[in-house]
């Protein structure tokens, strides 16, 4: 029997930018698509404006079992520039709290829809429902995706999507799955939530630490675009239909 899959489709409606993982504030290249740690942290973020705090603890046990999957946006234009910015001084003078500087930026314009699709137990995916529909952006705030129309269910994974999974080193050992065809495209580090990941260690209102490497993995996930045109100000990418 095949596994049951929930898919949602978001249309984007602001420029997207979210910092990778690797990226420094004065570097900030941004990735083209939102994490899995994202989505899952914005599932976790609905769950408790729903249902309170009290929540929190089931919701996450159920979110962190979730396999995700994703169809990117047909296109994807990145703009490169350069803004200022104020950072922390480094002066001793008395007064002098802030620095203007200027930092690299990008944005991405997506053009088309993103898919994204949820494996789990199918009483959960009931749930599932009710939360996607009250998310409104993904990682940076800004970031705004309009959900199209009610998610819909379906038996097995579609032949456009593709699991947001890749391999991650964890200590000394490498962990993770590549995809069972190896495609051509760009790679992007995405973070995820690691297995020892807790609760507690994503509750803003604890002392509790996440640990990169740990409770926070970076994954190397291919991306199936491919560069079609590029300047000084910005890159042009497409979706490759092939690799899909």
């Amino acid at each position: 029997m095949m596994a049951m899959w929930l898919i949602a489709e978001y249309k984007p409606v602001s420029l997207f930018s979210f910092r990778s993982g690797e990226a420094t504030s004065s570097g900030a290249k941004t990735l083209f698509l939102p994490t899995p740690f994202a989505i899952r942290t914005a599932l976790l973020d609905t769950a408790i404006r729903i249902k309170g705090l009290g929540a929190g603890p089931g919701a996450f046990a159920w979110i962190k079992k979730l396999s995700i999957a994703v169809r990117p946006p047909e296109r994807v234009v990145v703009t490169n520039l350069f803004a200022k910015i104020l950072k922390p001084s480094r002066k001793e003078e008395a007064g002098a709290t802030l620095d203007r500087t200027i930092a690299f930026r990008e944005y991405a314009h997506l053009e088309g829809t993103m898919g994204l699709a949820f494996a789990g137990a199918e009483e959960r995916l009931v749930e599932l429902t009710t939360l996607l529909a009250q998310i409104n952006y993904f990682g940076k705030r800004g970031c705004f995706f309009q959900l199209l129309q009610a998610p819909r269910q379906t038996e097995g994974l579609p032949d456009d999507f593709f699991p947001l999974e890749g391999v991650y080193v964890q200590g000394s050992e490498v962990k993770g799955r590549m995809p069972e065809n190896f495609p051509l495209g760009i790679v992007q580090m995405m973070d995820d939530w690691g297995e020892s990941l807790t609760f507690e260690k994503v509750n803003i209102y604890t002392d509790e630490k996440i640990s990169l490497g740990k409770d926070r993995i970076r994954k190397g996930i291919i991306l199936p675009y491919r560069l079609v045109r590029s300047s000084k100000g910005f890159s042009y990418y497409e979706r490759d239909a092939h690799v899909l």
